[in-house]
């Protein structure tokens, strides 16, 4: 639930599609009956459906005991399911699970389950039956619109949010950028105006200074506390100017207190950040400074009285020696900047937040008010620099030890939580002598649950335990986190040079993605380009799940296809005669030179219809009939989706494939083409 009416219900059951690997033998504890049972410490109550329509259902139960690895529910078209079949995975014990992506007018089972590292206990087995037919079922989709509906729009680091009542997509850029589009292609730049108590337009320099909420609660105590967000960042700089340190906000709709949220970190020198939350009655404001969420920085002397440190952790003589580090603040605690805020299956607000220094941290928040729940305790967890959980700043995700990393982003698709991070420097790179200079790219993890722990497909961990390098040609992490896609050109109708809508891309990142309402996962980023400076552009590509339920991206921007995210696992957009043929390769590897500004670039290999590869890489490939998933071996096996895209900027149509060898992190790309 990362947006308002993120339709994420056809997401959130897409696993239970994507992991349909066969039906195997029922587990050992395979009972019925209403959970618990066999003596087992598991309790799994008969799972209620609600809400049936013809292509989806709605199913709400409980599934608790100890040592639970995994929990949700299995269904099929057979009695008693099994996790071998369709399965939803749940975050917590109560569970409300939409199914999608249903056919129409058919019985099915449901079970709910709860897993332990010995054992799986089932519930009963439940049915229902599908209504018929929608109406507004689009399986005949036909495209409508091409690249001639793009236009561009220069947003650093877009958030994306869906407002159902403009029917408009939205992103929040830093420093004010923003734009507006109905389909994801056309946009449209606007400007959100600040308000305060007695203005509607107000400058930057006023519109963080007073805050409308004085007074928040712990423990039923209420206490006093004004926060002059412009006053603290100005602490690091003698000319401290805010108009270039609004940085990555990220916007929201909080149903309970009927208000769209922004979510804005005001930067300063010296970690001297904070994040704040701003709100307003429409999405396009005007927002209205309302107190901080987090603040960084109180590093020495009593600068920590001016923070709600002693609201959080309880007055204090002087400033803790964990947090009087002095210079040496990035290497322990976070800098407060690019939040990420969300609501997790069960309804709860979470914010990710953290810029390169300590890492990525996670809050809890209040859902009434939209800021930290002070109610909520963090225990001290590690010693040092290797602290991974503070009172005051919550629980660390991902990085520390001053590891390159920010731009966080965590959505649920398919039953993970994905959190996409940004290595390596923002520029487009070029500069032997600065190796920040660059490097920018997007890294995935995942997680069962909202704050972790996230690994990557080698099931290394997002939090680091010392400082490595994790990007460029000298990167020594091992190569962590999967690399959804790097710098490229020569692709398709892309080239090196000429405009910038015909030209490669490089130091694409400060991503936020949308499971979208038009059964659509959308990718959205900021790039850079090949020979065009530090000049930047949103592009947009969507998302897929593989069969292992990786996320891969489709390898050329999104201009109307009518590929639905949804069906990749029980519809083929390609069919597998029309697979074989001459192909471009495009593999995305690791450590590319970015002082040098090197990319990837493609290479022609062939698929023949009888199921091997020749050219620059020989092997075999396989397509799953009746679904869009392809496997790609080619002395290592990338698991992917086969679809239909148009060869940006021209409106040409080609088969293409994006797949990922998971236990790497390399992704491939590849699209058909007539010589």
């Amino acid at each position: 639930m990362k947006r308002m009416n993120k339709f994420i219900g056809w997401m959130s059951c897409l696993m239970m599609a994507v992991a349909m690997i066969g039906c195997g033998g029922d587990d050992a504890s395979d009972g019925g009956g209403g959970g618990g049972g066999g003596g087992s410490a598991l309790n799994v109550t008969n799972p209620v459906v609600t809400d049936v329509k013809a292509s989806s259902a709605v199913v709400t139960l409980t599934a608790s005991g100890s040592g639970i690895i995994s929990r949700g529910v299995v269904y099929g078209t057979s009695a008693n399911p099994t996790i071998n079949d369709f399965k939803v995975n749940g975050s917590s014990a109560n569970m409300t699970i939409a199914l999608t992506g249903l056919s129409a007018s058919t019985t099915y089972h449901v079970r709910g389950y709860a897993q332990t590292s010995a054992t799986v206990q089932y519930s009963a087995d439940v049915t229902f039956t599908t209504a018929s037919e929608d109406s507004g079922d689009d399986d005949d989709e036909v495209q409508t619109e091409g690249p001639e509906a793009l236009a561009r729009v220069s947003v650093h680091d877009p958030s994306v949010v869906w407002d159902p009542s403009s029917s408009n997509y939205y992103i929040f850029g830093s420093h004010r950028a923003a734009a507006r589009s109905t389909n994801m292609m056309t946009w449209v730049s606007f400007t959100a105006p600040w308000a305060t108590a007695t203005s509607t337009n107000a400058a930057n320099s006023a519109a963080f200074t007073t805050p409308q909420v004085t007074k928040v609660k712990k423990g039923g105590t209420e206490y006093e506390f004004n926060f002059d967000a412009h006053a603290w960042s100005a602490r690091g700089s003698t000319s401290y100017n805010v108009d270039g340190m609004m940085w990555a906000p990220d916007v929201i709709y909080n149903k309970k207190m009927g208000k769209w949220c922004m979510y804005l970190s005001i930067d300063g020198d010296y970690w001297y950040s904070s994040i704040i939350m701003l709100t307003a009655d429409k999405i396009t404001g005007p927002y209205r400074y309302q107190a901080p969420v987090v603040i960084s920085g109180f590093r020495s002397g009593d600068s920590y009285k001016s923070t709600d440190l002693e609201i959080v952790v309880g007055t204090q003589s002087s400033l803790p020696s964990r947090y009087a580090v002095g210079d040496s603040w990035g290497n322990r605690y976070p800098n407060c900047i690019d939040p990420c805020v969300f609501y997790d299956e069960n309804g709860k607000l979470w914010m990710s937040y953290g810029s390169w220094s300590g890492g990525i941290w996670m809050l809890e928040l209040d859902e009434e008010t939209g800021l930290r729940d002070y109610d909520v305790e963090y225990t001290l967890t590690g010693s040092g620099d290797g602290i991974t959980v503070d009172p005051y700043f919550g629980k660390k995700i991902a990085g520390g030890y001053y590891v390159s990393g920010e731009a966080s982003y965590i959505e649920y698709i398919g039953g993970y939580y994905y959190l996409f991070m940004t290595y390596g420097g923002l520029a487009a790179g070029g500069d032997p002598g600065d190796y920040n200079n660059g490097g920018y790219q997007m890294r995935v993890f995942r997680s069962l649950t909202p704050d972790g722990p996230y690994v990557d497909g080698k099931n290394a961990s997002a939090v680091f335990n010392k400082y490595q390098l994790n990007f460029g040609p000298n990167e020594n992490d091992g190569n962590r986190g999967v690399n959804i896609f790097g710098a490229y050109s020569k692709w398709g109708n892309l080239l090196t040079g000429g405009s910038q809508d015909a030209s490669g891309e490089r130091s694409q990142g400060h991503n936020s993605i949308i499971a979208a309402e038009d059964g659509r996962a959308y990718l959205v980023y900021h790039t850079r380009f090949q020979n065009w400076g530090e000049g930047h552009q949103v592009r947009v590509h969507q998302v897929f799940q593989n069969e292992d339920g990786w996320l891969v991206a489709a390898p050329f921007e999104y201009t109307g296809e009518v590929t639905k995210t949804a069906k990749i696992a029980k519809k083929q957009y390609v069919a597998t005669e029309n697979i074989p043929g001459k192909y471009k390769l495009l593999v995305h590897n690791y450590k590319l030179d970015h002082t040098a500004k090197a990319y990837s670039s493609p290479v022609e290999i062939e698929l023949k219809a009888d199921g091997t590869i020749s050219g620059a890489y020989t092997g075999s490939w396989t397509a799953k009939s009746g679904t869009s998933y392809i496997n790609i071996n080619i002395g290592e096996e990338y698991k992917g989706v086969m679809v239909e895209q148009t060869l940006e900027p021209k409106n040409e149509k080609a088969p293409c494939f994006t797949a990922l060898r998971s236990s790497t992190g390399v992704t491939i790309w590849g699209y058909k083409y007539s010589d």
